[in-house]
């Protein structure tokens, strides 16, 4: 019989096993998840299938503890029984070597009951121990477990954060864009006004002011738009500097 308790544990613990093999399996990557994150999801979900797998060994460890304690409650019936059988033939008997023999039959199931009970209490301890140190190991996954978690909320933060000021940048840059077509516009429509107000004849000195005073306008918006460039490619060094650095950190 306590053949029979411990080959039910062991194919339930072989059952446990492949359980956790096809639930390990069956953990695959996302394609939507982004690669900077994949790896810390993978190491996440596998330590949760780890968790639960070692929850459930220690049911099953649980489980086996009861079966022992059934098995030794049967053996103690059995010799509470064996004793009471004996101490009746003893009041029937007549004679010392029956007394003897009788004797005898009770040491030896003594001896064997013994050993059996000692063993099992030994596996119990065994048991005992095993419960234990799993428990210390389930502690130890669910702390490693919480601070994994901590780490990819830290890294979905910093990526949000990395979004949004790309978010900026493009409508900085939108806005510069925009800023030179105007600027651009206006130096085209000032060219195509002047080389419609100059002719091929010699001009007059009363048209020389008009003139001069278009051309400043259009150096002055050439200025501008040169000016503007410079702002945002000394914008966009910086920007790219600072990204460096925490690139670097």
């Amino acid at each position: 019989m306590t053949q029979f308790f411990f080959r039910q544990s062991n194919e339930e613990n072989t059952d446990l096993s492949k359980k956790n093999q096809v639930e390990l399996a069956g953990l695959e990557p996302q394609a939507s998840i982004p690669e900077s994150q994949l790896a810390l999801k993978n190491d996440v979900e596998l330590i949760r299938a780890q968790l639960h797998a070692q929850t459930e060994a220690f049911q099953a460890l649980s489980h086996s503890i009861t079966l022992l304690e059934q098995e030794s409650s049967y053996q103690q019936g059995r010799i509470n029984a064996l004793e009471e059988e004996v101490k009746f033939a003893a009041h029937l008997s007549r004679g010392e070597m029956f007394d003897e023999l009788i004797q005898k039959k009770i040491q030896e199931l003594w001896k064997t009951m013994s050993k059996e009970v000692e063993g099992l209490q030994s596996s119990m301890v065994q048991k005992q121990s095993s419960m234990e140190n799993l428990s210390q190991d389930v502690l130890e996954s669910k702390k490693f477990l919480w601070e994994e978690l901590e780490s990819v909320q830290g890294e979905l933060r910093r990526i949000h954060q990395k979004l949004k000021d790309q978010e900026v940048d493009i409508t900085r840059n939108l806005v510069s864009v925009k800023k030179m077509q105007e600027n651009q516009m206006k130096c085209t429509k000032f060219l195509t006004q002047l080389r419609g107000k100059i002719s091929d004849d010699a001009l007059e000195e009363k048209d020389h002011k008009p003139g001069t005073e278009e051309l400043n306008e259009i150096w002055s918006a050439v200025n501008t738009l040169r000016n503007s460039i410079m702002n945002n490619n000394t914008w966009s060094e910086k920007r790219n500097s600072s990204r460096m650095k925490d690139r670097g950190s």
